[in-house]
């Protein structure tokens, strides 16, 4: 009888991996649209930034950054449909953690305070508003949330994930307030003038900065506990699936070594390192990553020494 834990295991395996490819793609081809769009468009009452005053614009940059993650997550799909094991390096995470804070942040202005403001058709959904305020960064927490939650991310990342703001407002500030327009400098095209009757400047750069890592720290705890829960339903898998169930942990990595092996379709060997250790919770055999990684090298091999 088939194991239903199994199947459904390699299923989720692979709607992960097919989700991020076709996720991936279609934010790279959105804000290439919107981006060329906007350089290409004329100005109007609502936006004046076009051209290459385009790139003046947070909301056009953060957009981009999510679009450069969202592409450089395809080959690890790839990769994870390959091998039946979706993987993304820490660095990676913590990318498009950056990538995801930014693009939330101009979702989060765009709906709560600029909306009431002009109106909510033209803010989200009017002209390159749709694709920069409403459809990106939809597709982009959901695919933070959902499809790449590989890593339990530290609060320190947070840190990281605000970067970007930190520096935009510094740049901003720079170009607007203290270069001014009529010397070269930047329209302030956030309307931080109007706010600057009841604070100063530093005062509401600083509570941006604030408000971001706070919603940066919402991101972070929502993505953890999204990966907690797909954590232990993997751990449960490989511990308690009839494909792995074995008295020993030697039969058990011989068994996923030779299953790896028969679906090997070429290149390079990927070591399931963290599959073992979680087989290992099971076991408690003792053994060291580095003895469950040469176990597996050497059972993985075993057929192609007997052909």
């Amino acid at each position: 009888m088939k194991d239903k834990k199994n199947v459904n295991a390699l299923t989720i395996n692979k709607i992960r991996c097919i989700l991020a490819i076709v996720v991936c793609s279609l934010l790279c081809v959105l804000v290439f649209f919107a981006v060329t769009n906007q350089l290409l468009s004329n100005p109007n009452e609502l936006v004046e930034e076009v051209g290459w005053k385009t790139y003046h614009m947070f909301t056009i940059l953060s957009n981009i950054l999510m679009a450069v993650s969202a592409a450089m997550c395809i080959p690890f799909a790839v990769d994870g449909l390959r091998f039946r094991n979706y993987h993304l390096p820490r660095w990676y995470v913590n990318l498009m953690f950056m990538g995801t804070t930014g693009v939330a942040i101009t979702f989060v202005i765009a709906l709560t305070v600029l909306s009431p403001a002009t109106g909510f058709y033209r803010m989200m959904i009017h002209s390159n508003n749709l694709f920069f305020h409403t459809i990106c960064p939809i597709l982009s927490i959901g695919l933070f949330f959902f499809i790449n939650s590989d890593h339990r991310i530290r609060w320190k990342s947070s840190i990281i994930a605000i970067i970007p703001v930190v520096l935009y407002s510094f740049v901003y500030l720079v170009m607007v307030f203290i270069i001014g327009e009529e010397s070269g400098g930047w329209r302030d095209h956030y309307q931080i003038e109007r706010i600057t009757e009841y604070l100063p400047v530093p005062v509401v750069m600083l509570l941006l900065c604030l408000i971001s890592f706070a919603l940066a720290n919402g991101l972070r705890l929502t993505h953890n506990f999204i990966h907690k829960k797909r954590k232990i339903g993997i751990e449960k898998y490989y511990q308690h699936s009839t494909t792995f169930s074995y008295p020993d942990i030697e039969s058990a990595i011989q068994t996923l070594a030779k299953i790896d092996r028969d679906n090997d379709m070429g290149g390079e060997l990927v070591v399931p390192r963290r599959i073992m250790s979680m087989m290992e919770k099971k076991y408690q055999s003792g053994l060291s990553t580095k003895e469950l990684c040469d176990l597996y090298i050497q059972n993985y091999f075993d057929k192609e020494k007997n052909e």
